[in-house]
């Protein structure tokens, strides 16, 4: 009796655990010419500067996001400079997709949808910030 019970537990876990939505990590980095602080991962470095062209890419912050759950998320690199990113619906076993809004001192700036899909990021050029360049990522995680 515990064995079919046991197996059908397992069936329930796998199936959910198959069907999660993925996690996201949001974050941002100042692209600079000389290196200062906590730098991006190399494998992201290398990313960035094939399309920003610095050499060196300062992280800022950075969170996880689930995308189960259909909320806003505010990310803020600093008070004039922040990010809104919100999970679409989509039917079981399509792939996710999140709508985010760019803004700067209060006014939107950009709004985009972006499909989430493993190895390919999204990278949002921003403001000018000191000797550099504000950088906004999103990734599958």
């Amino acid at each position: 009796m515990t064995r079919p019970i046991l197996s059908l537990l397992a069936l329930v876990v796998f199936t959910s655990l198959a069907h999660a939505s993925p996690f996201i990590w949001s974050g941002f980095f100042i692209g600079e010419s000389q290196p200062h602080g906590r730098q991006a991962p190399p494998v992201l470095a290398q990313r960035l500067q094939q399309v920003f062209g610095f050499p060196c890419y300062r992280f800022i912050k950075g969170v996880n996001i689930d995308l189960r759950y259909p909320r806003d998320h505010w990310v803020m690199a600093r008070m004039d400079f922040f990010v809104r990113i919100h999970a679409l619906p989509h039917p079981p076993g399509a792939p996710d997709a999140l709508v985010y809004e760019v803004y700067k001192d209060g006014f939107l700036m950009a709004r985009g949808q972006y499909v989430v899909t493993p190895d390919t990021p999204l990278f949002i050029n921003g403001p000018d910030f000191h000797h550099g360049r504000l950088i906004f990522v999103i990734e599958s995680r």
